[in-house]
C-alpha cells in the first residue's frame, strides 16, 4: 500500500513538473533546480509528509515581471545635447565693428592749400619780409618802407609805388604792368624778367638795378637814373625815353651806353 502511495505521488510531482515546464517556458537552468525540487519532493511524500506541493510550485512565477520595470529609464537622457546647438550663432557679427575705422583720415590733408593760402595773405610789408607770389595788384603802396623784401612772383598790376623805398628788393618775375613808379627808390634792386609793360617810371632811381629780359614795352621813363644799370636782352619796344640818365649802362643790344656821363640827360 506504502508503495503504490509513493509511486503516485512522485507521478503527480513529476506530472506537475512537466506542466510547469510547458505553461511557464523557463530557462534550461531552472529546469534543473525545478527536477531537484521534485526529486526532493517525492522523497519527502515517501516519508509521510504532504500538503507542501502546492505552495512550492507558484513561487518562481511571482519573479517573472521584475525585468520589466527598467525597460523605460534610457529616455530620460535622449535631449540633453540639444541644449547647446544654438551657441556658435553668438559670434557670427562681431567682426562687422571695425569695417568703417579708416574712413576717418581720407579727407585730412585738404586743409593744405587753405594754409598756404592765408600764408600769403597775411604778409606784412616790412623790410626784408618774405612776400613771394603775393597778390597786391591795384594796391595803394605809395611811401612804403620796405628795402630788402622778396617779391619775386608777385603780382603789382597797376599798384601804386610812388615814393616807395624798395632799395635792394627782390622782384624777380614780378608783375608790374601798369604800376605808377613815381620818385620811388629802386637802387640795387633785381628785376630779372620783370613784366613792366605800360609802366610808368618818373623821376625813378632804378642805377645798379639788374633789368635783364625784363618787358619794358611800352612803359614811360622820365628822368630816370639808369647808372650802371645792365637790361641785356630787354624788351623796349615802345619805350618812352626822356632825359633819363644813361652812364655805364648795358643797353638791350648788350653795348655799354655813356650818354649822360658828362651831365647831360639824353633827350
Amino acid at each position: 500500500m506504502g508503495a503504490q502511495l509513493w509511486t503516485k505521488r512522485g507521478s503527480e510531482a513529476m506530472a506537475v513538473t512537466a506542466g510547469a515546464e510547458t505553461q511557464q517556458s523557463v530557462k534550461p537552468h531552472r529546469i534543473r533546480v525545478w527536477l531537484t525540487m521534485a526529486v526532493c519532493v517525492t522523497l519527502l511524500g515517501a516519508c509521510g509528509g504532504g500538503g507542501e506541493i502546492a505552495t512550492t510550485t507558484e513561487a518562481p512565477a511571482a519573479t517573472t515581471e521584475a525585468p520589466a520595470a527598467t525597460t523605460e529609464a534610457p529616455t530620460t537622457t535622449t535631449e540633453a545635447p540639444a541644449a547647446t546647438t544654438e551657441a556658435p550663432a553668438a559670434t557670427t557679427e562681431a567682426p562687422a565693428a571695425t569695417t568703417e575705422a579708416p574712413a576717418a583720415t581720407t579727407e585730412a590733408p585738404a586743409a593744405e592749400p587753405e594754409i598756404e593760402e592765408e600764408s600769403k595773405e597775411a604778409c606784412i610789408l616790412v623790410p626784408n619780409a618774405t612776400c613771394s607770389g603775393v597778390d597786391f595788384s591795384g594796391q595803394d603802396l605809395a611811401g612804403a618802407v620796405i628795402p630788402g623784401i622778396d617779391l619775386t612772383e608777385a603780382n603789382l598790376e597797376g599798384a601804386i609805388l610812388d615814393g616807395a623805398l624798395l632799395v635792394g628788393a627782390n622782384l624777380t618775375g614780378a608783375n608790374l604792368a601798369g604800376a605808377s613808379l613815381s620818385n620811388t627808390n629802386l637802387a640795387g634792386a633785381i628785376l630779372t624778367e620783370v613784366r613792366a609793360p605800360a609802366a610808368v617810371f618818373f623821376h625813378t632811381d632804378l642805377s645798379h638795378t639788374d633789368l635783364t629780359r625784363s618787358d619794358l614795352t611800352a612803359a614811360m621813363m622820365v628822368e630816370v637814373d639808369l647808372k650802371s644799370a645792365n637790361l641785356t636782352g630787354a624788351r623796349v619796344d615802345g619805350l618812352v625815353d626822356r632825359r633819363s640818365f644813361w652812364c655805364s649802362t648795358i643797353g638791350s643790344n648788350g653795348t655799354l651806353r655813356n650818354d649822360s656821363c658828362q651831365g647831360g640827360a639824353s633827350g
